[in-house]
């Protein structure tokens, strides 16, 4: 019969195996073997510490083995252990280049294929997504325009931008942000609640290439908004309605507060033409300034977000017959947006006659 092994631990040894079993940033594995040798040298034998473990006798007569001949390092793993990797990190570098850079968009199984005839990497799409779930994920894209902007111009205006914001937040101004947005009779389809099994129909109406709805507005954050609905596009003309309309309003406030009104609007061609920058000198005697974005800066306008909200949350997921549904859909979502911001709603209405 064998001898039984026992190890003996010195007072710097068990201090050690002591500071490593309570270490929480090392492997378990590790902190288990540093105990097995407490236990032994307290006098247990194979068997019992196999017990406490549950674990085979080998296990514990390898972890002694290890520690006699190769002391504190045989606690821990081998190098070399299980299945090399077939990627290297330069190659998950070469995909976030691709991901952030190129112009398209990649999906899991054509970012293997690209891995693999670029760089003889050869991942499943299943594990690609695995890889890449640590950094990105899977969202909807977006329209852009920012390699068409000026960065110096860009931060210029948003400075000037931010000084009217602070000005208006002091009562120097009225600050308003003026925008367009057109509405069809269809509605892409997107996602709905539907009984499992089965999938909900949009049904399509007769019409559907029909005069979309226009609105133009003018928001004050916190303060009101003011729109316009037009049938087709906003012109030239139905512009400058709007705007004498608001005019009139500015000069209101210019002779009772003394404040100016600041349009904050893009510079497209509705709000740039010969005839509409004929009414600039008299919006400004009546109390009324334009301040234009830079060119494909549409992200500093912030009523933006209230056009993606108004689609999204009022009129999304709707199929109309004919314009007027349409139209009256809108006015019920912008009542309904202005009800749950607390915030008064006025419509200018053009004179048909």
């Amino acid at each position: 019969m064998p001898a039984p092994l026992r190890i003996t631990l010195t007072e710097p040894e068990a201090r050690t195996l002591s500071e490593l079993r309570q270490a929480s940033t090392v492997p378990y594995r590790t902190r288990d073997r540093a105990h097995m040798l407490q236990l032994n040298a307290q006098g247990l034998n194979v068997p019992a510490i196999a017990t406490i473990f549950q674990c085979h006798q080998h296990t514990v007569r390898a972890t002694l083995r290890r520690w006699e001949n190769d002391g504190l390092g045989g606690l821990w793993e081998a190098p070399g252990r299980g299945a090399k990797p077939k990627w290297q990190p330069a190659d998950l570098d070469y995909l976030s280049e691709c991901l952030e850079q190129d112009p398209r968009t990649y999906t899991s199984s054509q970012l293997a294929q690209k891995l693999k005839q670029e760089r003889s990497v050869d991942l499943s799409s299943d594990r690609l997504r695995r890889l890449l779930k640590k950094r990105y994920r899977w969202k909807r894209t977006r329209h852009s325009h920012r390699r068409k902007q000026d960065p110096l111009q860009k931060a210029l205006k948003q400075a000037d931008l931010e000084s009217l914001v602070l000005a208006a937040q002091e009562g120097l101004v009225e600050l308003k942000y003026l925008d367009e947005a057109g509405f069809c009779l269809w509605s892409p389809v997107s996602y709905s609640y539907s009984l499992i099994g089965e999938q909900k129909r949009m049904e399509q109406t007769p019409t559907r290439h029909g005069h979309r709805i226009s609105i133009l507005g003018l928001w004050q954050p916190g303060e009101g908004f003011e729109y316009a609905l037009s049938q087709g596009g906003f012109k030239g003309e139905s512009y400058i309605k709007v705007m004498d309309w608001v005019a009139q309003k500015a000069a209101q406030t210019l002779e009772q507060s003394g404040r100016m009104t600041v349009i904050v609007q893009d510079n497209g061609s509705l709000h740039t033409s010969r005839l509409v920058q004929q009414q600039w000198p008299r919006w400004q005697e009546q109390g009324l300034v334009i301040f234009f974005l830079p060119p494909y800066c549409s992200e500093m306008n912030p009523i933006e977000i209230q056009w993606r909200q108004l689609k999204s949350h009022e009129i999304a997921g709707q199929m109309f017959d004919n314009e007027y549904d349409l139209a009256m859909s809108v006015i019920t979502g912008m009542e309904a947006r202005s009800q749950a911001g607390h915030y008064p709603l006025e419509r200018f209405m053009f004179n048909c006659t």
